[in-house]
């Protein structure tokens, strides 16, 4: 991973070296902005070992990432204002509550969920949407930990790391227009890619390639080059 260079680069077993856009943090950390959770920083270089390719979520500093991508919503018959959420099959909760009030600023949760919808997937539906699109994660998220000792494998005092490869909900919604806008093309969607706070920003179909490619497969090495580093082909 280059990130001065905006590429990720993966030699294949076959030998053929697969490329994709890839969005890093700045390369200094920038000053925390008014409703912010934490300030972009640098994309933390080093050697590290792939973990896996999973969905993920979190209850820290990313409320709207406190839900699931793709979890089951449905309105509120009880509170026209909120929307309630799939936690466990069967089982429904509060959507503000989980989330809290301040992310959605002067909206209702209601309408701002409609709103977003509009918004990245160009939706003309004043209804609400069926499924969970704004985790700032997508759907997937690549995860890889420093391999202190060298053995392979992640130990006990290994963590993951808190970047990872993911995609976006603006991106996953300009991936999901042009599909719909251009069935059966085999041509990659135009993206708005934009730096990220530290972790490391992949097209919805960049991702999916390097996936099928095994870029991403439990054990891969993965190097992250400092800024200054650039590719040479």
């Amino acid at each position: 991973m280059y990130p001065g260079d905006k590429t990720l680069v993966f030699r294949a077993d076959d030998g053929k070296v697969v490329t994709a856009q890839a969005w890093c943090g700045p390369p200094h950390e920038l000053p925390l902005l008014l409703g912010q959770s934490m300030p972009a920083k640098p994309t933390p270089s080093g050697s590290y070992v792939i973990w896996g390719v999973e969905p993920h979520h979190t209850t820290m500093k990313w409320p709207f990432s406190k839900i699931p991508w793709g979890a089951r919503l449905r309105v509120d018959v009880h509170d026209e204002t909120d929307v309630l959420w799939e936690d466990r099959p069967g089982h429904w909760t509060s959507v503000r509550r989980t989330v809290g009030q301040s992310a959605f600023g002067n909206l209702t949760a209601h309408n701002y969920v409609i709103g977003a919808e509009r918004r990245h997937f160009k939706s003309g539906s004043l209804d609400l949407p069926s499924y969970w699109h704004l985790n700032d994660f997508g759907p997937l998220a690549v995860r890889y930990f420093a391999d202190r000792n060298k053995n392979g494998r992640k130990d006990r005092n290994e963590p993951l790391e808190g970047s990872m490869f993911h995609t976006t909900p603006p991106n996953e919604g300009e991936d999901a227009v042009y599909r719909r806008e251009h069935p059966g093309s085999t041509e990659d969607p135009p993206m708005t890619m934009f730096q990220s706070h530290g972790c490391i920003h992949l097209a919805p179909i960049q991702l999916q390639r390097m996936i099928a490619r095994g870029a991403f497969i439990r054990g891969t090495s993965l190097t992250i080059h400092t800024y200054g580093e650039h590719y040479s082909r």
